[in-house]
């Protein structure tokens, strides 16, 4: 091997080093949760670095949904790899219906009053698709509902945030919805104190609500859904979907809640 390519080999890896150094950085997840971890023991975490954990979660399975939705809720459409709880949306016939999909939620496992919930993750992107984080209370009431974030496929660069309630057997809603700027990971906050909610997105503060507070225990819920009273028509060219979440943080206020 000639001088002139040993120099073009060494200035290469020099390259690939400095590329390596400058432009690749921790998972944010690792360094939170680890700290997390050993300093409170009645925080909910799961950064979805092993198999899927029992102990924190309910998978549901059913074809009786919210809103006229229409697919089956199946447990094999719900998985943990690479760090990622992956929740997917498919085209097939199953028990009668032409779609199948995944639900979790922490029901009887984990429910608290007030505190905080953050959560990364990514949306998909499809024309009939509605993803979720949200809380319903314990006791098995559908109200007050409290939705972290809902994003609707065919626009998923807006995210909506906001509260279902009664106010005297009337259903209301207050809502807001926040446009992103691309279709990638973000971090979403829900702050619950016994006076106000408050949610972000990366650190911005985009929904606020003095007004109406729940004030009993909640669990909470992550699902994809397809179809139904709001999503558009739904597109079958673009199955299978996943909707990706990469870390799941509840911190109560109390350590009652665990």
């Amino acid at each position: 091997m000639n001088g002139e390519k040993i120099f073009k080999i060494f200035f290469i890896a020099i390259l690939l080093f400095l590329g390596h150094t400058i432009f690749y950085k921790p998972p944010e997840r690792i360094y939170k949760l680890n700290i997390l971890e050993k300093t409170q023991k009645c925080y909910f975490i799961d950064d979805f670095q092993s198999k899927f954990n029992n102990q924190n979660w309910n998978i549901i399975d059913q074809g009786n949904n919210y809103n006229k939705e229409l697919q089956y809720y199946k447990p094999e459409n719900v998985t943990v790899s690479n760090g990622y709880l992956t929740i997917t949306s498919k085209l097939e016939n199953y028990k009668d219906h032409n779609y199948t999909s995944g639900s979790i939620n922490t029901k009887d496992k984990f429910e608290f009053l007030y505190g905080k919930i953050i959560i990364k993750a990514k949306p998909p992107k499809g024309d009939g698709l509605l993803s979720a984080i949200w809380l319903l209370p314990s006791d098995d009431s559908n109200f007050p509902e409290v939705d972290i974030i809902e994003v609707l496929g065919e626009q998923n660069d807006e995210v909506w945030s906001g509260i279902h309630y009664l106010n005297e057997f009337i259903i209301n809603s207050s809502f807001k919805t926040t446009k992103v700027t691309d279709t990638d990971f973000f971090i979403y906050e829900l702050v619950w104190k016994k006076d106000e909610i408050r949610g972000y997105i990366n650190n911005k503060l985009v929904y606020q609500n003095k007004e109406v507070v729940p004030d009993k225990k909640m669990y909470l819920i992550v699902n994809l859904a397809v179809g139904g009273v709001w999503p558009t028509d739904v597109n079958n060219d673009i199955f299978p979907k996943d909707f990706l979440i990469d870390y799941i943080m509840v911190i109560p206020e109390t350590c009652e809640s665990r």
